[in-house]
This record gives C-alpha cells, sequence and structure tokens, in this order.
C-alpha cells in the first residue's frame, strides 16, 4: 500500500488503512501545511503519520526511511534557507539545472521590501501598492531556464496572502494596475505550485494585529510552504 502526500494523512486514517497490506510505504513532507479537515482524532493520533515518525526532528532519521536530499525547483540561493528553516540543513539544490536559471537585473534568493504601515490586520492596502509596482518592475525583464530564454510574463509570478481578506484586495489591486493574470492566493491554495518569482504579503502591521497570532503567521510549515513555492527568488 502506497500513501502518498502522507505529511497529510492523519496517523488514525494509516492505522485504518494499513492492515490491507503487508508492506507499507509513505511518501510525502511532514514541513509542509498539515491536510485541511473538518474531522477531528485524539492526540497523537490527529497528527500525520510521517510527522509522528519523524518525531523531534525535521528530517527522517536514517534508521527510519530516506530523505529525499534534492530539489529540482529551487536556486541554490532559495534553497540554501529553506534547508535551514525546515530541513536541518540536509536539503541541497540540483545545481547543474537551478543555478543555470536567471532573471535580468534581479538577484536569486530570499528578498525583503520593508513597506511601512499601521493598524493593518487582515488586509494591507500598501503591501498590494507596493507589490503591483514590484510585479511591474519586473514584467518584461529577461527569464532563463532550462528551456530557454523569454520575458517574464505575469503567469511566472505567484503572491501569496495568509489571508482571505489580502488575497481579495490583492486580486482587486492587480487587476486595475492590468495584472489580472499574476496568480494569487493562500499559502494554502499553492502548496505544489511553483513560478519563478513568488511574492509574500505578511499582510498585519504589527504583533498585536495578527489575525489568530504569531504562531499562525509565522508558523514553520507555512513559511516553508510559502518561500519554498520560489524558483528563483
Amino acid at each position: 500500500l502506497v500513501i502518498d502526500e502522507a505529511g497529510q494523512f492523519c496517523l488514525a486514517n494509516t492505522i485504518a488503512v494499513a492492515s490491507a497490506s503487508a508492506n507499507l510505504l509513505l511518501l510525502g513532507d511532514p514541513q509542509q501545511l498539515p491536510q485541511v479537515s473538518q474531522g477531528t482524532h485524539p492526540e497523537p493520533v490527529d497528527g500525520s503519520a510521517l510527522g509522528w515518525l519523524v518525531e523531534n526532528h525535521r528530517t527522517l532519521p536514517a534508521e527510519r526511511g530516506y530523505f529525499l536530499d534534492r530539489t529540482h525547483r529551487m536556486h541554490p540561493a532559495v534553497c540554501a534557507p529553506v534547508s535551514a528553516l525546515a530541513y536541518e540543513g540536509r536539503l541541497q539544490s540540483n545545481d547543474d539545472v537551478t543555478a543555470a536559471r536567471r532573471l535580468d537585473g534581479y538577484p536569486p534568493g530570499v528578498h525583503v521590501l520593508p513597506v511601512r504601515h499601521e493598524g493593518n490586520s487582515a488586509e494591507s492596502p500598501e503591501e498590494a501598492e507596493a507589490i503591483a509596482a514590484q510585479i511591474t518592475l519586473l514584467l518584461g525583464s529577461t527569464w532563463t531556464d532550462e528551456h530557454g530564454a523569454r520575458p517574464l510574463a505575469p503567469a511566472d509570478v505567484l503572491v501569496l496572502a495568509p489571508y482571505n481578506a489580502q488575497v481579495v484586495l490583492l486580486r482587486r489591486r492587480l487587476a486595475a494596475a492590468g495584472l489580472g493574470e499574476v496568480k494569487v492566493g493562500t499559502v494554502d491554495k499553492f502548496q505544489g505550485a511553483q513560478a519563478p518569482v513568488v511574492i509574500i504579503s505578511m499582510t498585519a502591521s504589527s504583533v498585536a494585529d495578527i489575525p489568530r497570532g504569531i504562531p499562525f503567521l509565522l508558523n514553520r510549515n507555512r513559511l516553508n510552504v510559502a518561500i519554498s513555492r520560489a524558483q528563483y527568488a
């Protein structure tokens, strides 16, 4: 029995289906977001099967399985902070493919664009404005990857936000700027997606303004998923 996305498949369900097979193979990443579900199980079987196997580690110990330590998505400059954040420094980029990618005039890696605002909670017009300006600046620059060189297009940009209110605001602002083709959504929605450039709107002005608290906004798995969507920056 093969369970794909076992980082999202809870331990209770794994135990229930495991009796149907002589051998069980779990594939997945417990450092990404768990399955969205309205059902509940008691601890500890409410956690994922892989999360239970990993225990207090961030990657699977050698005696319990195999850690696939090569990413073919992220440029080394994106992979390095992701590896330190979520994978105990064990995740490496397939440099033969990823290191050759470039966006003319813009360096690879994780960058911070400070935007001043106050009193914002689940939506931030100031960040929406800054994101529209940043995308406009980048579009048309030459994007080079293993398939060749071409101008960066709106479809090459993903914009992520932690709250639905900010997603709605961003879509409206980008459409008004003629950037309606840029995909915008929550981190949960885009788990599994990828793009050359990913922009993350943190939205809230301060710790006191964060809906659902800082453990939600700065959750390690959520940040991991958000940043690791990027192929280049």
